[in-house]
């Protein structure tokens, strides 16, 4: 795992930290806390039917994990990870013995999850198939733009069914934008009244905190200005540079003005 280090969070589980991009993969408050918090917990209403599952940026498969812990009928997770090394590994990291040898089976012999070591973008168009729970947990979009762009996720969003939860620990006003311009439903994850996650679905009966008009309102300034990546094939810092350019050329409202005037 090369640029990879682990350090220990405060829930006791492992974390990793990636050296080339300076971006921690979890949580230093717990690697599991924040799977269950952030993905599991807020798709928990829909745990009453067989579920499918997207795992976007697998990593060492907390998430995966965690949903194998905790939901009844699991029919299938398609785990979808650029480094393979890491997918390989991940069932020696720190969780529960009878889970990690589950992820281990499945790596051999696939029976009920799928892994797929490529770039999200090639990924997303191979299938049909619709799930019922879709968890993001790409890097921030300011190191990994192209995991974030309108593009991407109005295709990730395609995959979505309609009474399905599309999960991210990510609430940036871009990544906002960018599921608010595929005119779907969008939540926040509240805990301990600080925002930690974004909820978003075709169906609102599944939103538990929706936006304010207020949020809502934010998302026309500059600062909500999103990423583009038109072909999915733009580098990081092209996709940041067009970014850029558009912010600069932008004339609409700052943040900061839009505050001063409530």
């Amino acid at each position: 795992m090369k640029n990879i280090k682990t350090f220990i969070t405060q829930d006791g589980s492992l974390g990793l930290y990636n050296t080339e991009l300076d971006e921690i993969y979890h949580s230093k408050f717990g690697a599991k806390k924040e799977a269950f918090e952030k993905f599991v917990e807020p798709c928990l209403i829909l745990d009453n039917k067989p579920l499918k599952i997207l795992d976007i940026c697998y990593g060492i498969g907390y998430n995966t994990k965690c949903a194998i812990e905790n939901f009844k009928n699991i029919k299938l997770i398609d785990c979808v990870e650029k480094d393979e090394e890491l997918v390989k590994k991940s069932p020696q990291f720190e969780y529960d013995k009878k889970i990690n040898d589950i992820i281990e089976n499945n790596l051999k012999n696939p029976e009920f999850i799928h892994f797929y070591t490529d770039d999200i973008r090639k990924i997303i168009n191979i299938s049909d198939k619709k799930y019922d729970i879709i968890f993001h947990d790409g890097f921030a979009p300011h190191k990994q733009p192209e995991l974030w762009s309108v593009e991407l996720i109005s295709k990730i969003l395609q995959k979505l069914d309609k009474n399905g939860l599309y999960c991210t620990y990510n609430h940036s006003k871009p990544v906002l934008r960018a599921l608010f311009e595929n005119k779907i439903y969008i939540g926040k994850v509240i805990k301990d009244n600080r925002t930690i996650a974004t909820t978003a679905s075709f169906n609102p009966e599944l939103i538990k905190n929706p936006l304010s008009d207020i949020d809502i309102k934010e998302l026309e300034t500059k600062s909500a200005i999103p990423y583009h990546d038109w072909n999915l094939k733009l580098s990081s810092q092209e996709i940041i540079n067009l970014r850029k350019e558009e912010v600069k050329n932008s004339k609409l409202q700052t943040l900061s003005s839009l505050k001063k005037q409530k």
